[in-house]
């Protein structure tokens, strides 16, 4: 019955980042979906961390790429959407020390060459693992890396990184955090947990975890069809749509934000996002005059997810910019 629980465990995580990667490559509120993405699991993974990460702590970059600030201090960040290959991982451990950045952090409760020697025993240690799919070799390595902590400090984002980078982090648009993301929403004894107990609470991490940007992108998706029939009933837009689709990719936006982003004046930018509030697609968040916030009604994901889909979200007339 045990083998039967886990076998299910198994393919339920498997057939969730199936779905995953299909609404990868196919959504068609993709840019967004993937700048929330990156958000999400960047701050799960600080939650990972016992870190409350601040907003100005993370910036999106020209490229669109989420970077850190100097508000950031959740250990490992370097190696947060950062490759690395699996030989690496468990053959060099200078190079893993290098990932997990050691030359940005310092030294942690051991010295360099303690913490390189704790590395390879940790790696010795996994050599001797059974052969496993990727999905459970993750959570294994992961497991034994919070067991024996090689860091001496950071070691549980450090362990969740290096099992996402085993299996699930090896896709597109991985940050690193979509099991830190999961852990959250399930919640569980997973720091502590070892054997069969460390690999299903991480295969339902997993599968939490892709449940929930999918919930993300069909949310986006709801959205993106309400803002349409708003231009489309509207004689005048403007930059409006301009500013919908920007608004999809981030939390939350200002009016300077969006005087760069569109190219308008201050105060255009600020009736721009009076136009959309007053339309009900704009929430204002905090602030006032030029220093308000404003979101998208657009709620994170809970364990509320279905994985159904709302017969409004069909594949024709998805908001779309021009």
């Amino acid at each position: 019955m045990e083998a039967e629980s886990h076998l299910l465990a198994y393919a339920k995580a498997h057939g969730a980042l199936e779905r995953l990667d299909d609404r990868y490559a196919m959504s068609p509120v993709a840019p967004a979906w993937r700048a929330r993405m990156a958000w999400t699991e960047r701050h799960a993974l600080a939650w990972a961390d016992s870190f409350d990460i601040p907003r100005e702590a993370l910036v999106f970059g020209k490229g669109g790429r989420l970077q850190s600030t100097q508000f950031d201090l959740t250990n490992c960040k370097e190696a947060i959407g950062t490759p690395i290959s699996r030989r690496a991982i468990l053959e060099d451990p200078e190079q893993l020390l290098t990932w997990l950045g050691w030359g940005q952090t310092g030294a942690g409760l051991r010295s360099r060459w303690d913490t390189l020697a704790a590395i390879e025993d940790w790696s010795k240690m996994c050599a001797a693992l059974p052969p496993a799919p990727p999905l459970i070799m993750a959570a294994r390595l992961s497991s034994l890396w919070r067991l024996h902590a090689p860091l001496g400090r950071g070691d549980i984002v450090a362990s969740l990184l290096i099992g996402d980078r085993w299996s699930v982090g090896r896709r597109q648009g991985s940050q690193g955090g979509l099991v830190a993301l999961g852990m959250r929403l399930n919640g569980g004894r997973w720091k502590m947990a070892t054997a069969d107990e460390a690999e299903h609470l991480w295969l339902g991490a997993l599968r939490e975890g892709a449940r929930a940007h999918l919930e993300v992108e069909s949310r986006l998706r709801a959205f993106a069809v309400r803002a349409r029939h708003v231009l489309e009933r509207r004689r005048r837009n403007g930059h409006l749509g301009d500013l919908l689709a920007f608004a999809m990719e981030r939390p939350n936006i200002n009016s300077s934000d969006v005087a760069l982003r569109t190219g308008l004046s201050h105060a255009g930018a600020i009736k721009l996002l009076s136009i959309a509030e007053g339309e009900g697609l704009l929430i204002e968040t905090t602030g006032q005059a030029s220093y308000r916030r404003y979101a998208i009604p657009l709620s994170e994901p809970g364990r509320t997810y279905s994985g159904t889909e709302p017969s409004s979200w069909s594949g024709d007339g998805l908001f779309t910019i021009e």
